[in-house]
Order: C-alpha cells, then structure tokens, then sequence
C-alpha cells in the first residue's frame, strides 16, 4: 500500500488551528499528531505546517505557551491600530502583550484597504533592534472600524491658468478624527450631494492601493461644524460609538421592565419569597448624583451603633433584568459602558431600563442588591453581608443639596450620620497610605441654544467625597465577596508606578501616572491600597459592574442550575476585561473630544489673544500644555518657539531659553497666542508670548 504523502495527510489549517485555539494545555507535534490520529513519523511535515500557518498569521491567537517543542517559527501577534503616525503610518496596539506595546505598521495597506485605527488584523513582527517601537507588517485582517469617514470638505484651489482644469488638484476631505492624519481625496459622483467649503460630510472610504492618495465619495452632509449638537455627534461617529439600540433589544427591554408587585398585591408574597428578598422599604435610603442624572445606580443609609457605624449601599438589580446572553446582555456588553457628553447621554442599556424601571427613583419600588457593613469608628470594615432586597428610595438628593445642608448649623440627622459614616472611612484609607491627589476637572455649561457658554473648574466638594468613600466600602466587600467564595468576577487592578523615570538628559521627573484597568484575576490597587478591589456600584453604566453582580448573586442562589447560567464563564474573562477597557478608554476619548470640540467654538473669538497654559510635559518635538480658561489639551511644537536649546533639559527649576525672555516653570505657566481653532477636530494652533503681555 503507498503511504501518503505527509503534507496530504496531516489536518487542513482551518482543523488544526481550531484545535489550538480550543484549550491553554500545552501540545508538542506528537500530541498534536497522536490528537489527529496520525503516525508519528509526520513530525517534520508537521513542524512545516506549522511554519507556514505561523507565516500566513493562522497561530497568532493561540493562548500563550500552547504549542511546545517548536522553535524558528516567525513571531506573529493581534494588533488593534490606535492612530495614524505623524508619518501617514497606523500604529497599533497588542492587546495580548502584558506590557501593552504599540508597534508601528510598515505599510498603511492591506488587500486594498487603507487600514484605520479600530481595525483588528494579525502583524507579523519584525525583530526587535533596540528600538523603542517595534515593527510589523500587517497579514490579516479580523475586524474593519467603519469605512465611513466624517470629514470637512476643503474645495481645491484652481488650477493653473497655465494647465487644463483637468490638472486642478481634487478637492480635499479633512478627517475630523484626529488620529487620522492624512487628507482624502474627493472622488466625484453625480449622485453626491452638493457641498459649500466648511461642510462636515460624511464620506465613504475607497480601496486605495500602496502609493495612491487615499480617498472618498461623498454621501451625506452633516453641517456646520459649529451647529448646536455637531461636537457630541462627531465625537460619537468618530470613536464608533452605537447611539442606536436595536429593534429587539428594545423589545426585550420593554418586554422585561415591570416594576416590583406592591404589597398590597395578592401575588406579592409569592413573588417576593421566591426570590428571598429583604424589605428595605422602611430605611430612608437616599440617592446622591449629579443634578443631571437619571439613571441612580445606588442609594446609601447609615446609623450609629455602640460601637460605630452601621451603612446599607443598595445597587440598582440590573440582573434581574438583563439575563445572561440574552439580546440585552449582547448590546450592553458590546457598548461596555454608558457614555456622558456635554449635552447628551448614550447609555449603556435603553432607557425603559437605564431611566425606567432600574433607576432607584424616590417613591418608587426598586429591586436591588445591597452590601450591610458594620463599621468601626475609625472606618475598618468590622462584618459585612450581601444580600437581594427590595428598596424605595427616601429622597433624591444633588451633590449640591447635600453640600448646602452639611454647611447648614444643623443638618438633618441622616446627613449628618453619613458624613461621620464616611469621614471614618476616610480615616481608614489615610490610615492604609491613601494619598488625596484630586484631577482638575472642567464642566462645560451650554446656552439654550446648545452652544458652549461657559467653561468652569468642578468643584470637588465634602458631598463628593461622602458618596465615594461608601462606593469603595461597597466595591471593596465586593471584591472580598469574590475572593472568599473563589468566584469567577473581574476585579480593577492599578498598577503602582515606577520607582523612578528621568528624561534623555538624566534629568528627574515625577514617575507617569499609571491606569487602572479591568483583570480577570485579582491584582493589588496601589491607588486605593488594597489587595484587591472590584467594580459593583454602577451596573446601570458599567458592563463590568453587572458581571460583578452575577457573579455575588450566583454564591448567594440555592439553585444549583439558576447559579450555574448566573456565573461568569472563567475562560471568557480575559478577552472581556479587554474589551471592556477598550469600551473605557473609548468613552473617556470621545467626552474629552466632545469637550475639547466646544472649547474650540467657545475660544473662536479669543484668536489673537494672550492665554495661559499649564505646561505638562517636555518632548522631543515639543511641549504638551492645557489651556487654564478651558482645561483644553494642546501641543505647543519647538518649531513655534523663538529658540529651542536646552528645552528638554528638566534638571533645571526654571527655564529661560526663549529668546524673547519668557521664563515659566516645569509644569508651571506659560502665555501663549491662540492663532487658530478648528472645531471640526477640536483642537487649536498656539504660538508662545511674552510673559509680560499675559492677561
């Protein structure tokens, strides 16, 4: 009988990497053969099999450590691209690499398509040299951002009287996504719209190929880029933000939001022993939120005891409503996160849940589940149990109401008692080396008309603090909960920083402030000085908090089948706390876009005009600055400074190296000229000015 040949017989690539990709055990070639029920005499043929799948990037998504005993097989890894480069090259980011690298595409193209940041795709890494980036070329596309660009249209400038109109440069789209550096040439059509300079337009990305301008069709226009509501929604569009539920989630959500049954209904005792649910009814729970919320994730109450405090943090019950792999659970885990913008609101479930019936609105029966603690004077966490209750909040109360009554002679009792409550839990957290480092923080106050009116520091208030030192007391006996039944649950770890950093002179510098970010095991938050630490507090706006709660609420069912479908899937975990930091980080993008959009309109008529800027960072092309009239970030090139020696130099208190005599300090103060603003991207061009002429 002839043997086959060894490349016939071994498993077709698709086969093979579905069986690598199944498990985290690691597999030698003869596992891998003995697996496929092969002989074993296929080893070589299966180490060039391997080598091949590695080239065309069909093993970069295998779980770290699971091929063994193969070596010289080139070194591939998924990218997500962040932003274009300076240069028209994508720079991506290895969502897989503990380390968090960013890398740098060789080429911005792939089969046709001019690759963009939100693209997913497989590299092929080039070795590292000593760089501080590393290089890679792209193999594979996964996932395409939308291809639909919004854009400001630039008409070209006529063409020579010299050359035939034919010979015009194109008109031009300027991307209002700022991480897209390159201009689009306009292709026309007789089915686009007409447009004036000045219009946003949504475009249509085309197939490019390496070496073509990139370019785009016109379809839609939008208007003016100072329309009332045109920063929200650019900022939305351009971090692909959906602000549309689908039809069946809706559904479902009207479906599945009926209030709590009253008392006095016949079928209430029923249903409220089937689920075990405690009446909190009686407590004069509170809510405290921003005067412009509407969804009130968590109510507080507290009392004294002999010998401290006794607090009940009750969260709003989302998973009652929103069941595992349900089309709601889909939606909310795919948005990650409710999203805040000056002016407007995306939430994270629709509003028959998120403003309906989850929100613990005064009057109203709410289900919840809430932390009981047991505090000692000084803030130490004495007992705590968790628990399915049934609440009706007392009072929705602002920052600002709790703020007045505390500065009052005489608050109302509860006030009183919460602000003792959470100035012990203060003193406990000082006590654990918590350092108070407060973020300034602009408020963006619009006109009836929708335009920006006015720019103001938040103030960070007692009443701010209050509510936060019994969010942590709640989030961390989460965290504890977790870990003393060994549930799977994601938690928030916060790295500490560098011991020390220094400049390229040598020169010291404060180390970088370092992220908190979502894990699926516990880790140390050097923040908040604790071994471990979760998010459950805010499950009406945070995906990550509802996992929480179905994790807690699976150790506390009876059901043996009810806690199975409500426990987190462990091997899932890893991949959704990186979704739900990229979720993180694209809402933070889009809010601080959206203001920094508005603060460009707002500044429009201060063009020419000495400002202040805060300095808050030295690099090699120039200097990053926050204007202080609107907390707006900036990027102050060398190129506009008179003289640019010695500017990196941070050993030095105080600089002098402008020939025009300006001196500011590190991270001091500097006056700048503000030349232009661009409200379609939100940003500004800045120049340097005398310190004397600062106003």
């Amino acid at each position: 009988m002839q043997k086959r040949s060894g490349a016939a017989a071994l498993p077709d690539p698709a086969a093979l990497r579905t069986f690598l990709e199944a498990d985290r055990i690691p597999v030698s070639p003869p596992d891998i053969l003995r697996a496929f029920g092969l002989p074993t005499h296929l080893k070589a043929a299966l180490r060039t099999h391997l080598h091949a799948m590695a080239v065309a990037g069909d093993l970069a998504l295998l779980p770290p450590g699971r091929l063994k005993g193969v070596t010289g097989l080139p070194e591939t890894a998924r990218a997500i691209i962040t932003r274009m480069g300076r240069d028209g090259l994508p720079l991506a980011h290895l969502p897989d690499d503990p380390r968090g690298s960013t890398v740098a595409l060789v080429t911005p193209h792939l089969d046709g398509n001019l690759l963009i940041p939100g693209d997913e795709l497989i590299l092929r890494l080039r070795p590292a040299t000593g760089r501080t980036r590393r290089e890679g070329r792209p193999i594979r596309l996964l996932s395409t951002a939308s291809r639909q660009i919004a854009a400001v249209f630039q008409p070209a400038r006529p063409a020579r009287e010299a050359h035939p109109p034919s010979e015009g440069k194109p008109d031009q789209l300027i991307p209002c996504d700022r991480r897209l550096t390159r201009s689009l040439d306009v292709v026309p059509d007789t089915a686009s719209p007409r447009t004036t300079p000045g219009d946003v337009v949504l475009a249509d990305l085309l197939p490019t190929q390496d070496g073509q301008p990139p370019q785009a069709r016109i379809h839609a226009i939008l208007g003016p880029a100072t329309a009332p509501g045109m920063p929200a929604t650019l900022s939305l569009l351009t971090h692909t933000i959906p602000t549309k539920f689908p039809a069946e989630v809706e559904e479902e959500a009207c479906r599945v939001a009926q209030p709590p049954l009253r008392p006095e209904s016949p079928a209430a005792p029923s249903a409220a022993s089937a689920e075990r649910r405690t009446d909190l009814r009686s407590l004069p729970l509170v809510t405290i939120d921003d005067a412009t919320a509407e969804d009130f994730d968590d109510a507080i109450w507290a009392e004294r005891t002999a010998d401290g405090f006794r607090l009940i943090i009750a969260i709003a019950d989302v998973a009652h409503y929103v069941a595992p792999g349900s089309a709601l659970d889909a939606e909310a885990r795919k948005r990650g996160n409710s999203v805040y913008l000056p002016g407007r609101v995306v939430p994270m479930l629709p509003p028959a849940l998120s403003a309906g019936v989850c929100s613990l609105k005064p009057g109203e029966d709410r289900l919840c589940l809430f932390t009981e603690l047991e505090i000692t004077p000084t803030g130490q966490i004495r007992s705590g149990k968790l628990g399915r209750g049934i609440m009706r909040s007392a009072a929705r109360l602002t920052y600002q109401d709790v703020q007045q009554e505390l500065d009052n002679a005489t608050p109302p009792d509860l006030i009183l008692t919460l602000q003792a409550a959470a100035l012990a839990l203060q003193a406990d957290a000082k006590a654990r080396g918590v350092l108070s480092q407060p973020e300034e923080e602009y408020r963006v106050t619009l006109d009836e008309a929708g335009q920006p009116a006015e720019f103001s520091l938040r103030e960070r208030q007692p009443a701010h603090d209050l509510v936060a030192a019994f969010m942590i007391a709640a989030n961390r006996f989460a965290a504890d909960e977790l870990m003393r039944h060994n549930a799977a649950g994601l938690f928030r770890v916060h790295p500490s920083p560098p011991t020390s950093s220094s400049e390229r002179t040598g020169g010291p510098r404060l180390p970088p402030r370092m992220q908190a970010r979502y894990a699926a095991s516990p880790g140390r938050h050097y923040g908040l000085a604790l071994e471990h630490y979760a998010h459950f507090t805010s499950p009406i706006r945070r995906y990550a908090d509802l996992v929480t709660h179905r994790a807690l609420l699976a150790t506390l069912e009876r059901d043996a089948r009810i806690a199975a479908s409500l426990q987190p899937d462990r091997s899932d975990l890893p991949a959704l706390a990186e979704h739900l930091q990229l979720t993180e980080r694209r809402a933070a993008s889009a809010v601080q876009t959206c203001q920094d959009r508005l603060a460009a309109i707002f500044l429009t008529p201060f063009i020419g005009h000495t400002l202040q800027a805060h300095v808050t960072a030295a690099t090699r092309s120039g200097l990053a600055v926050t204007l202080t009239k609107t907390g707006t970030p900036s990027f102050l090139s060398f190129l506009a400074l008179p003289d640019d020696s010695g500017m990196h130099d941070d050993s030095l208190p105080m600089r002098s190296d402008l020939s025009s005599g300006t001196r500011f300090l590190n991270s001091g103060l500097l006056p700048v000229v503000l030349t232009a603003t661009h409200p379609a991207q939100g940003t500004l061009t800045l120049v340097t000015a005398p310190l004397r002429h600062a106003s």
